[in-house]
């Protein structure tokens, strides 16, 4: 059977559950960088991220997130869409992503297609085994 909880189908794309280290960025009134906070992602999705964090932040705030992946270190801009508190005194946040270079969409996607557990080339597998 596969591990149904590594995934998530409510949106319209899929959304792996992967713990990786991460950077955000956020910006003052001007638009300026004002300070950087180290966070992890719970999931992860071409439509956004959930990261934790211990640093609070608020919704609508806009962030510049960056993280690897495999050999990829990608960079994104996105939206809080939501803060909640976490069980260990911790905040996530939901981020939608709004702006994303072409080649680090591209990595993203890679990314997520590679550990899909629901990726065409597993079915194929699967039937060949």
């Amino acid at each position: 059977m596969e591990d149904q909880s590594r995934i998530f189908g409510r949106r319209k794309s899929i959304r792996l559950k992967i713990i990786c280290l991460a950077m955000y960025t956020r910006f003052d009134k001007m638009g300026r960088p004002a300070d950087q906070k180290p966070c992890r992602t719970v999931n992860l999705s071409l439509g956004g991220v959930k990261l934790q964090t211990g640093f609070p932040v608020n919704p609508g705030e806009v962030l510049d997130v960056s993280m690897v992946l495999g050999e990829n270190s990608i960079t994104f801009k996105g939206t809080v869409i939501y803060v909640n508190p976490s069980r260990d005194e911790d905040f996530e946040l939901g981020v939608s992503i709004r702006e994303i270079e072409a080649a680090d969409r591209i990595a993203l996607s890679q990314f997520i297609y590679y550990f899909n557990p629901y990726s065409e080339s597993d079915k194929e597998r699967e039937i060949e085994d």
